[in-house]
């Protein structure tokens, strides 16, 4: 890779701050349980319960590491989840895939859940080994979902989507720059603003990459088991924009989904094992 420069000047460590994101593209599609996508049905074993919301009072274990202030009462019926998203080693080998699966699968909980960074859906991720479904094309060995529980909202129910998905490179906001980073572009400490001409960093959604810090600061994203620094895994994003890959791609909101005043729900996972409790923020 070539020096990357900024003001016609090599910054020293600037190349390393370099991630290529895979930007999914959704587009609406009728997906099956053997594909990658939003919204459709999941390769779930029939013989494995389906989940319910982790954020109950007291909360599950599986529940992300968001300080939650309250959660559904275990002395009343929980509510189910609904399908989010699933990804396929096959088609995305740039997720963190624990030894022994080829598929992440993200389930919501559709209700409000407050946590001190953000109200949104409860988001749950089953890491999985497609061999678990003996048959994938016997519809008896694959579970067929719950409907969506009663109040679900439907900004958290998403549409069917399938990808066409690109890679583009990003650099992060000041926000997250190492020290020497500031230090070589010299950027005065306490400064929140970008360098004048850096790269804009927009909100769609993808695989690995920056976040955006569009709404909200960067904050509390050590793990709770290890102390690493979380990396920010998945951005599933209310709109998608025209934007930085140049893919003609239609523009619009093609899962149907809404966060936070059309924003991004962004996933942060442990770089150290991704089986550590995660982290959501949604900016």
């Amino acid at each position: 890779m070539r020096q990357l420069t900024y003001d016609g000047m090599p910054i020293p460590g600037l190349n390393d701050l370099v991630r290529t994101a895979i930007r999914l593209h959704p587009a609406p599609g009728v997906p099956g349980p053997d594909e990658s996508h939003f919204g459709g049905p999941l390769l779930w074993p029939s013989d494995e319960p389906w989940p319910e919301c982790p954020v109950t009072w007291p909360p599950d274990p599986d529940a992300s590491d968001d300080a939650w202030t309250g959660g559904h009462p275990l002395d009343q019926p929980v509510p189910a989840m609904v399908a989010a998203a699933q990804f396929f080693r096959d088609d995305f080998p740039e997720l963190p895939f624990p030894e022994g699966t080829d598929v992440l699968q993200i389930l919501f909980c559709p209700m409000e859940h407050d946590s001190p960074h953000h109200q949104g859906p409860a988001v749950r991720l089953v890491w999985r080994d497609s061999g678990e479904v003996r048959d994938i094309t016997d519809s008896t060995d694959i579970t067929a979902p719950p409907p969506a529980p009663a109040g679900a909202k439907a900004a958290y129910l998403p549409d069917p989507c399938v990808f066409e998905p690109c890679s583009i490179d990003e650099l992060p906001r000041l926000c997250d720059f190492p020290a020497e980073t500031r230090a070589a572009l010299g950027i005065p400490e306490g400064s929140g603003d970008d360098p004048e001409g850096w790269p804009e960093l927009d909100q769609y959604s993808k695989i690995g990459g920056w976040t955006a810090w569009d709404a909200t600061e960067r904050h509390e994203l050590g793990c709770r088991e290890c102390g690493a620094e979380l990396r920010q895994t998945i951005a599933l994003a209310s709109e998608e924009h025209e934007v930085g890959c140049g893919c003609e791609v239609a523009e619009g909101e093609a899962a149907g989904w809404s966060f936070r005043r059309q924003g991004v729900l962004n996933v942060f996972t442990c770089p150290a094992d991704v089986t550590h409790p995660f982290k959501i923020r949604i900016d």
